[in-house]
């Protein structure tokens, strides 16, 4: 049989979906991190009352049109008012209005037909707003919530029919659904069994038919040994409540990003949003606005809905790749950047200094990957999360690789020196350091040291000056015990190019012709 149900609609306004289970809390109050280790994250939120909160309690939801659905204990309108076992009133859901600065005004029953002789929970819809999703508690069971679907009448215009429990229900609770922009996945928080401790929130597939299949556990990235409630994903990031991982106390809202290899960089959203008591139902109206709710005020059952407005703080990456044992900057290192989506943000070299800087984006993982000559490329994961004055300061350390002999060459990467200059360079003296391992570990070796330049300047400027350079890698190697009688050096300017191009020459071919020789003879 089919059960319409009357509900007051307004003109269709496209909006983000997410939803709130009526301030439903199943205590666990075990918290890692104090709130004294959590610094700026680098988005500050201004918060401000929505205009709709009374002395009962209100817990946000969704959009539905261009309403704000609410979840409430106060009585209005025509609402007939149903109890619990303890004689509190239940949750009924409401819709308000919104206006231009993102004020909650004039809430009113969403349905009466809908609206159940228990407590009513968090709603979800589909993105064509056709179907709804909807939670209530059991009759014989008040802790536990159960989710329906319903279908909009298309003919009779304020309708809704085909109300029916689905399928997933079993016994446990299903709170605080929420599905993607694009209907593919609904995601709710449940304690059903196989779980990771009291609610975890979990994700499943949206058939053709608005039913449900493929549940699947959002696993420790999200969930912990504690609670995790009210699910809402922008696309690009699920945001979601959790009395456990890294909080202030209470339900804090955390973030995590929902990527092609699963979900990852969980962060909790920052102390200008979270208290210490429980923050629930967040959700985006644009990219920068958007409603949460909390039971700041320090009763635990009474929840205000609060708007909010977000900025998000310049913040900046400084990076020094360095040698990892003797710390001495590595110049001319290329470096590549990426977020946690695998998009590449820059591609970039180091300085003279070993440096690079970057903007970075609050709570954004980044993946850093270093390349250099004569090196192990390094990879290393950077969160730009919990900053002092949101400048981060990051070290980079490679590991150099061995010398190898390959006909009768000792081979290393290209050795560098200062400008027009013959005194070798910090990051070369590193090299040079792998020639004397060679000789130090084949004692009767002995080699010739040749310096080359590209053709750049006269033949006679060129000669002089790869002659000096070649005195100096021997002079360093002389220094640090090397026996002078295995060693010469010689310095042949431009006669013998790698690539004979003139004034063509790209830099890569200069800088392959500025090259040292290590012969062994």
């Amino acid at each position: 049989m089919k059960t319409k149900a009357l509900l007051l609609l307004a003109s269709l306004i496209s909006s983000t979906i997410a939803v709130a289970q009526g301030g439903q809390n199943t205590k666990n109050s075990n918290k890692t991190v104090s709130s004294s280790k959590l610094e700026t994250t680098g988005l500050n939120f201004i918060i401000n009352d929505s205009g709709i909160n009374t002395e009962m309690s209100e817990v946000g939801s969704t959009f539905f049109m261009d309403k704000y659905l609410i979840l409430s204990n106060k009585k209005r309108g025509f609402a007939k008012v149903t109890t619990n076992e303890n004689n509190n009133a239940n949750n009924n859901l409401f819709c308000a209005n919104i206006d231009k600065y993102g004020n909650l005004s004039y809430p009113i029953v969403f349905s009466k037909i809908l609206d159940s002789e228990t407590n009513e929970g968090g709603v979800a819809f589909s993105p064509d707003q056709k179907t709804m999703y909807l939670t209530r508690a059991k009759a014989e069971n008040t802790n536990q919530f159960e989710l329906y679907k319903a279908t909009l009448d298309l003919e009779v215009k304020g309708y809704w029919k085909d109300v029916q429990k689905l399928a997933i229900n079993g016994d446990f609770s299903i709170e605080t659904p929420s599905m993607n922009a694009e209907g593919t996945k609904m995601y709710f928080a449940s304690d059903m069994a196989g779980g990771f401790g009291g609610y975890d929130i979990y994700a499943a597939d949206v058939l053709a038919d608005g039913t449900l299949s493929n549940i699947a556990n959002l696993g420790t990235t999200v969930n912990s040994a504690a609670n995790e409630k009210h699910p809402y994903t922008n696309g690009r990031y699920i945001f979601f409540s959790s009395e456990g991982h890294e909080n202030y106390g209470g339900y804090d809202i955390f973030r995590a990003s929902m990527t092609d290899n699963g979900v990852t960089n969980r962060v909790n959203i920052g102390n200008t949003l979270n208290t210490n008591n429980d923050e629930v139902a967040f959700i985006l109206s644009g990219p920068n606005k958007g409603y949460v709710s909390s039971n700041k005020n320090n009763n635990k059952e009474d929840y205000n809905v609060y708007k909010f407005e977000l900025t998000r703080l310049n913040q900046k990456l400084n990076a020094l790749v360095v040698e990892t044992n003797s710390k001495v900057a590595l110049p001319n290192t290329n470096v590549v950047i990426a977020n946690e989506f695998g998009e590449i943000i820059k591609t970039t070299t180091t300085d003279e200094n070993g440096k690079i800087s970057l903007a970075v984006e609050p709570l954004t993982q980044y993946t850093i990957t270093a390349e250099k000559d004569g090196y192990d490329n390094n990879q290393s994961i950077f969160r730009a999360w919990s900053s002092e004055n949101n400048n981060y300061n990051e070290v980079i350390a490679m590991n150099q690789t061995k010398a190898e002999i390959i006909d009768n060459t000792i081979v290393i990467e290209n050795i560098y020196f200062d400008f027009n200059k013959a005194s070798v360079k910090k990051e070369s003296e590193l090299s040079l350091n792998k020639i004397i391992e060679v000789l130090n570990t084949n004692p009767e070796m002995k080699i010739a040291i040749n310096a080359h330049t590209d053709a750049k300047g006269s033949d006679a400027y060129n000669m002089t000056l790869s002659e000096k350079r070649a005195k100096s890698a021997y002079e360093y190697l002389v220094k640090k015990g090397i026996s002078k009688d295995r060693l010469e050096f010689k310095g042949f300017g431009e006669s013998q190019l790698k690539f004979d191009c003139g004034a063509k020459c790209s830099e890569k071919e200069d800088s392959l012709n500025r090259r040292i020789e290590f012969l062994i003879k």
